[in-house]
């Protein structure tokens, strides 16, 4: 059995994010330009500048008045939050070569979007700063299963049929027959993308929330969200079966039980009202 570290060196598909994305965070980071820099960027990929314009207008932000133009977007959403949101708009077109047979990746995204949806109403029911970062890990937290799919569809075959004979969690089977799970693979695939840690943690545990040290509300907040995406059936990775809830994670984000009605109405509502604009051509 390989080392997570051999198994990903020795992969032959290894998708890498547009260049637009790199370009944007070069120019985020550089204390010399203005948001003005960022949105000329943006503004000339038509299709992205679009994308983000119709998400800060959805019910999503529910600003009073139409934002018309990029620049005007970031002024009030912020430069690293649209940065976010364009990487997890981005993100989407980074994954070719999957075996449709496996998985069906119109309904994966749904999962990925149901899951950033629960992620971002969450936090600003926990009153955590930059929701659109939370939204990023629910698109991002399945990645690692797509580069599974891609590179090794015999073995992934092999996880499903045990996963569904001894009715067990994917991720459960992953650890079983690779050694790690598609939590650890996404997580290597982040740092080779020099996304941020805190990205890469939150990514790595997901499916077992209390072992992240660094970054452990936001990891026991993504596991909520991607329970709340299974149990409402908000499209699908792979996996329909619902993992349970550690009360620990409850705990951690201080959530009251009378908050679950409340939460679960709010994330159908903004999931119904905003997937056909997160998944447009």
């Amino acid at each position: 059995m390989p080392s997570l570290k051999d198994f990903f060196n020795e992969l032959a598909r290894l998708p890498s994010l547009p260049e637009i994305y790199f370009r944007i965070n070069d120019v985020i980071n550089d204390p010399e330009s203005s948001f003005g820099d960022v949105a000329d960027i943006i503004s000339n990929d038509t299709s992205l500048s679009s994308r983000l314009l119709q998400i800060v207008n959805s019910s999503f932000y529910n600003f009073p008045a139409k934002i018309d133009t990029v620049s005007h977007a970031i002024s009030i959403v912020g430069t690293r939050q649209l940065r976010d949101l364009a990487l997890a708009t981005l993100v989407m077109t980074a994954f070719k070569g999957v075996p449709e047979d496996l998985v069906d990746m119109k309904s994966f995204w749904k999962h990925g979007v149901g899951c950033g949806i629960a992620a971002w109403v969450i936090a600003l029911l926990c009153r955590e700063s930059n929701p659109e970062r939370y939204y990023l890990t629910g698109i991002l937290h399945d990645v690692g299963r797509l580069i599974i799919l891609a590179n090794h569809p015999e073995t992934s075959q092999k996880i499903m049929e045990r996963s569904q004979a001894g009715d067990q969690l994917v991720n459960v089977v992953e650890r079983e027959i690779l050694g790690f799970d598609h939590g650890a693979v996404g997580a290597e695939l982040l740092h080779s993308w020099n996304l941020p840690d805190n990205l890469s943690e939150v990514i790595r545990y997901h499916h077992s929330p209390l072992e992240a040290t660094d970054y452990a509300v936001e990891t026991a907040l993504l596991n909520l969200a991607d329970v709340f995406a299974k149990s409402m059936e908000l499209g699908c990775s792979g996996d329909r079966r619902v993992p349970p809830l550690e009360p620990e994670v409850w705990d951690r984000l201080e959530l009251e039980v009378r908050s679950l009605p409340v939460l679960w109405e709010q994330i159908e509502k903004q999931y119904n009202e905003t997937i056909d604009i997160f998944l447009s051509d």
